[in-house]
């Protein structure tokens, strides 16, 4: 899954920038634009194995942009429609006719709130389950094959690194 292979007219547009992928940067030093320039870029760019892993569900069932998401939230326990509209930072309109999509395709269903009748909560079918088991299975495989020259521990404090600028970086 090359970006190489994928777009090479697009690669060679980015390579004509001074901090695009596959300039060596110096490993020591203080950090330059060079340096954030190619982190920005590679956070600007790092959803395409992302969404090649979704886009087959997506299309399957003519989901919004954030239906394969709803999916791994719902079944990561969050379960309130109020909760995935905070979560996204949309209103829950929105919310609302993304999972109307998922419900008509049959990959979840809604059902009263175990603690709180008047609250609608949501899970996965069965068909959402296999469908979200898919997608992570895809995800796996692109960023692996991606991924493959950086050591468990490099990509595991990429992965923490990429939480704090999350968590550190509010809208």
């Amino acid at each position: 899954m090359s970006a190489a292979l994928e777009n090479p007219q697009r690669e060679a547009i980015l390579r004509r920038i001074n901090y695009s992928v596959g300039d060596r940067l110096p490993e020591s030093g203080p950090l330059t634009w060079d340096d954030y320039g190619l982190l920005a870029q590679g956070l600007a760019m790092a959803a395409r194995p992302l969404h090649l892993a979704t886009r087959t569900v997506t299309e399957r069932y003519s989901l919004g942009p954030r239906g394969a998401w709803l999916l791994n939230l719902i079944n990561a326990g969050i379960v309130f429609p109020h909760e995935l509209a905070e979560v996204f930072g949309i209103g829950r309109s929105l919310i609302s006719s993304e999972l109307s999509r998922l419900a008509e395709a049959g990959l979840i269903e809604s059902r009263p709130g175990a603690t709180d009748r008047r609250r609608t909560e949501l899970a996965l079918t069965e068909l959402g389950n296999r469908e979200m088991l898919a997608i992570r299975a895809g995800i796996e495989k692109n960023l692996a094959e991606a991924l493959a020259d950086y050591s468990a521990e490099e990509i595991r404090l990429c992965a923490r690194m990429l939480g704090t600028l999350r968590e550190k970086v509010s809208i």
